[in-house]
């Protein structure tokens, strides 16, 4: 887990606290709470799941980026090398 993940899951985690500790002070019907809870651990709990979702997709574009990049790099490794033995073998053919 990333540490963006790791952040965002706190975040979350302390908001649903401090909203529940709010919660549990206010003066209303046990019943009335009951639903305030239920709807927010709801909303919270769609909120988490997309920050979630989001983190992977961001680290799956990571991921493809990074391969794709090194793949870059391979092939222009490769054409250096390429290039190199092709002038060594010219030197030699002159010499």
């Amino acid at each position: 887990m990333s540490n963006n993940s790791k952040i965002v899951i706190g975040i979350a985690t302390a908001a649903a606290v401090g909203a529940a500790i709010g919660l549990m002070f206010a003066p209303e019907k046990g019943s009335d709470l009951r639903k305030k809870v239920k709807q927010n651990a709801n909303t919270w709990a769609d909120d988490l799941l997309t920050a979630i979702q989001n983190g992977k997709d961001n680290a799956k574009q990571l991921t493809d980026d990074a391969q794709n990049k090194a793949k870059s790099w391979k092939n222009k490794a490769k054409e250096e090398v390429e290039d190199a033995i092709e002038m060594a073998d010219r030197q030699i053919r002159t010499a």
